[in-house]
């Protein structure tokens, strides 16, 4: 039975080594997703450990001017369960909780990155998600996300790029999910009002504006209702406020799902309410890039043993008002179009900063006539 250095620390939570998870389901997962953005770029990348797979998947992407680029990659995760690396990815965290490197090294996508990410607030930690479909549960995770600057240098699409303090964000989740790993279908009969997914828009969004940074997450149905919402505000000076609830004024371009910009209004645990305009700033990025949701070229997702070393390259034109975008593999009908967009923020007091707004709507959200 294989040990690694972790195992020497006092934290086990079941009777096994550490790379060996407390379940068997083989959609348990535990990664990372990181963003960087500024003006006209926007770069995200991502590592994901599978270990009932025996899989370490990853990627790093770049959208810009209407083009996005991707190197996906994959490998064994045993024997180097503990190297946070895949392909020419690699991760580092530098000081927990505060310090990360991110370094997407030489390879034929042309998308190469050196930076370090700094923690601007603390990581706000999302409510525990769970799913039920036909009386099991499908999806249980959990999330801490942190809003971060980016500094060090970056490579794409024959761009030589000086990273100095671009707005940034990372997140931390793990669990089970049912996108990920080797797919099982799961059917029945009938389906409790409570294993419904009423999900038709989704708002997921931490942000730097000014002098604090701030995070908020919200779903909500066909009609526009909120069927959760969570959120805070954070200053330097330690001060916290919990946010109470939102809402938004979106605009979209023509004939699209891409939001241009609006505002969202955040009610204060404090009693204060707080507006911030939007406007987007740049090209936005589709996570089917980074493998998600059938985004490798077997028709599969994150988590599948691709052997012992395997990696793509995808380039594509992702420019809005044709057919929905994503890589040119993954047939239209399950495209999901763009999800990551970088946006220009300006808060209630002027000051102006950025936000990663994420943005997917699933069916029919009738308040745009989106769907």
């Amino acid at each position: 039975m294989r040990l690694y250095a972790a195992d020497e620390l006092p934290y086990h939570q079941v009777p096994t080594p550490f790379h060996m998870v407390g379940t068997s389901d083989a959609h348990f997962n535990d990664g990372y997703f990181i963003a960087l953005y500024a003006q006209d770029w926007y770069f995200f990348a991502g590592l994901r450990l599978h270990p009932n797979g025996n899989v370490i998947d990853g990627w790093a992407s770049v959208a810009h001017n209407n083009r996005q680029v991707v190197v996906r990659a994959s490998r064994a995760l045993r024997p180097r369960y503990d190297e946070l690396a895949v392909g020419p990815v690699r991760l580092t965290i530098v000081e927990p909780m505060q310090r990360v490197r991110l370094t997407v090294e030489d390879n034929p996508s042309g998308v190469e990155l050196d930076v370090e990410l700094t923690t601007q607030g603390p990581p706000f930690v999302e409510d525990r998600y769970q799913h039920v479909k036909f009386g099991a549960v499908i999806n249980d995770t959990i999330r801490y996300t942190t809003v971060c600057r980016a500094t060090g240098r970056g490579r794409a699409m024959g761009h030589e790029l000086l990273i100095d303090e671009w707005h940034a964000m990372r997140d931390h989740s793990w669990g089970i999910r049912s996108s990920m790993g080797v797919p099982t279908k799961l059917s029945g009969t009938d389906r409790t009002d409570e294993e419904s997914f009423n999900r038709a828009l989704r708002l997921w969004v931490p942000f730097e504006a000014g002098d604090h940074t701030g995070f908020v997450n919200t779903h909500e149905d066909p009609d526009g209702q909120p069927l959760d919402f969570e959120g805070r505000l954070d200053w330097p000076d330690g001060r916290s406020v919990a946010l109470t609830g939102m809402s938004h004024e979106l605009t979209y371009l023509p004939g699209t799902q891409w939001p241009t910009g609006g505002s969202i209004v955040l009610d204060g645990e404090d009693g204060v309410v707080r507006k911030y305009e939007l406007r987007l700033a740049g090209t936005p990025a589709d996570v089917q890039a980074g493998g998600y949701y059938r985004g490798w070229r077997d028709g599969l997702g994150p988590g599948v043993y691709r052997g012992a070393e395997a990696q793509e390259i995808d380039d594509y034109d992702v420019t809005p008002g044709g057919e929905r975008t994503g890589p040119p593999h993954v047939p239209v009908r399950h495209r999901l179009g763009p999800t990551e967009f970088p946006m220009h923020m300006v808060g209630p007091d002027g000051a102006a900063g950025m936000a990663h707004f994420e943005h997917s709507i699933r069916g029919e959200y009738r308040p745009h006539g989106l769907g």
